[in-house]
């Protein structure tokens, strides 16, 4: 895919293999002044700027995980998920894995570029319950019985994912016995002695929603 540069600003590089979405992305943030790449995969694993932000369409992007990983958790680059239908839980896991803004696929023209802006102000863009959550897991005050770290919740995130004990450990850079051990006390902590069970878990939500 050739890199396509829109405006000159604050980098925001997209991934995303939807034409159509892609379009929309980069009308929306058009008049917002900041320099806009719409980049491969490959392009984006060997970009070296220091700051930038990363958009990824989950939809479209199979290997959106291992690019928010990279970049958002190693990188410590500000990423934004372009998603939908997903519970508190995902949400909360999401945002351990260094993600800083969540927009929902269908409100892209409306919630898209304050996202952007508010993530450039160094806040983060998601659901008001959802922020509470984590907020309180974070600070070791959250009431859900399934209390996981961070890391736990990143190593979560990666099981539901069906990515194996390797490659978590790529992609977070740690050792495969110590993703093993991580794994051990996930399950443990749920109960469950499978982590194919992780995928029924993860359809349990943590937050009540607010009618």
């Amino acid at each position: 895919m050739k890199e396509q540069t829109i405006y000159f600003g604050r980098p925001i590089h997209i991934l995303c293999n939807h034409p159509l979405v892609s379009r929309v992305i980069k009308r929306v943030l058009a008049p917002s002044g900041h320099c806009i790449h719409l980049s491969s995969t490959a392009q984006i694993q060997g970009f070296r700027e220091h700051e930038y932000m990363l958009i990824i369409d989950t939809y479209s992007v199979e290997r959106w995980l291992e690019m928010t990983l990279r970049h958002g958790f190693m990188k410590k680059q500000p990423v934004i998920l372009l998603t939908d239908n997903l519970n508190p839980q995902d949400e909360i896991r999401i945002l351990h894995l260094g993600v800083r803004g969540i927009v929902p696929i269908a409100n892209v023209e409306d919630e898209l570029t304050p996202a952007v802006e508010a993530i450039i102000a160094n806040r983060l863009w998601v659901r008001r319950n959802t922020l509470n959550e984590y907020v309180g897991q974070r600070d070791g005050s959250a009431s859900s019985s399934h209390q996981l770290t961070s890391r736990e919740q990143q190593i979560m995130a990666c099981l539901v994912e069906d990515f194996s004990n390797k490659e978590i450990g790529q992609m977070l850079g740690i050792s495969p016995r110590t993703v093993k051990f991580h794994v051990a006390n996930i399950l443990h902590k749920f109960n469950i002695k499978n982590r194919k069970r992780l995928q029924v878990i993860q359809n349990q939500p943590l937050v009540e929603e607010i009618a």
